[in-house]
Formats: structure tokens, sequence, C-alpha cells
């Protein structure tokens, strides 16, 4: 049996540990016309060393990351945006290994994001990018090379971004409504304001000739 993580070891709260990680493509055959991107698999690269080494049972916050000079050609090569992916969960288990990769199975706990079913593809370093006790991994494949890391990334994210809260995220403005909100009729709509005879007001049209003149 798995030794499970237990998060409240290094404190009164679990700890949510943030993988910064690329999109890289969907489980199985591509996405075609009429498929779900939701009911897919999404897979996700990790290149960047965790804030700490990863192990099943263990829950992780995505942040998707891309290239800075994507937006900015004159950032370094280094530089990376970093944005909330609205990927928030548990790992749950070890999904295979692709080549120095060990591939981890992550839940998605979002309630905004429809896409549930995450697959991490890790470098497998022990104690750096993953528990050197975990039992998952006994049995495993070669070791990650120093070239399967960018030690050298420099990763910006948005101070002013929402951050995803799991299974109670919402967007902003619903969290200040009420999902009542929606279903509430409005009041007042352009054109049909009260004290208004008939729910417009007319307003005199006024044209312009091309020679300055103004014609009513």
């Amino acid at each position: 049996m798995n030794k499970r993580y237990d998060g409240r070891q290094e404190g009164n709260r679990e700890t949510t540990t943030t993988v910064y990680a690329r999109w890289t493509a969907y489980e199985g055959s591509p996405l075609r016309k009429g498929d779900n991107y939701a009911e897919k698999t999404h897979i996700f690269t990790v290149t960047i060393v965790p804030e700490r080494p990863l192990c099943v049972g263990m829950r992780v916050r995505i942040m998707a990351t891309s290239p800075r000079w994507y937006c900015d050609p004159r950032s370094d090569a280094d530089e990376y945006d970093a944005y909330d992916a609205h990927i928030t969960g548990r790992i749950s288990g070890v999904a295979g290994w692709k080549g120095r990769k060990v591939v981890l199975e992550v839940i998605n706990e979002c309630a905004m994001n429809k896409v549930k079913k995450i697959r991490l593809r890790v470098p497998y370093a022990p104690e750096a990018t993953v528990r050197a006790d975990e039992q998952a991994f006994e049995g495993s494949r070669e070791e990650a090379h120093e070239g399967d890391l960018y030690t050298d990334a420099v990763v910006k994210t948005s101070k002013k971004e929402m951050k995803c809260r799991a299974t109670t995220c919402a967007l902003p403005w619903l969290t200040l409504t009420g999902e009542g909100f929606l279903e509430e009729e409005m009041a007042e709509s352009v054109g049909d304001r009260p004290g208004i005879p008939r729910g417009r007001k007319k307003v005199q049209n006024i044209l312009v000739g091309w020679n300055g003149r103004t014609l009513a």
C-alpha cells in the first residue's frame, strides 16, 4: 500500500504545493470536431522544480507557463509568464512512465473548470521533483538528466489574477451577488426606464452637412 502524504506534517493547515507546468496535449487521440474538451484527460509537463517534492496524496495547484517573449519579444529567453490554470486537487496515483518522466494523476477540484482529469509528466529526480520515499515510485525507470529540468527559468505571475479556490471557486462578481442573481428579473433595462413615457426618451436628430451647416 502506498504511503499517503499528510500535509499537516508541515503545519496545522494542509499545504497546497504550487506546480509550474506547460500544457502539452490531450491523452490519446487529438481533439476532433464534436469532441468535448472537458471530457478529455489533459497532459501537463513539468520542467521547473516544484516548491517541494511531489508524492501520491499531495494537494497541488497548477500554474500554466508560457514563454514571456510570446507577448514581449524583448524578454529574455529564460523568462516565463504563469497563469492560474484553475486546476487544484490531489495527486491520486501514478499512471505510468514516459521515458525519464513519471506520470502522475490529478483529480481537479475546481468548481469553475469543467476539466477534471489531469496528468502531470514529471522528470524523475528523487528529492528534487518527487519524494524519494514514495512507495509508488518503487521499481522506477531511469532518473532524470540535468537537461530535463529548467533550473534557469524565471517565472513571473500576476498578483491581480484570481486564485483558484478549488471546490469554492467562482467568478468574482458571482461571489458578490450570489447565484440567485442569474434568475432575478431586471427591474430596469435599457429603453424601459421608469418615469419616461413609453419607455424611451426622444432625442432630436442632429446632422452636420459637408459645408459645416447644421441640419435638423
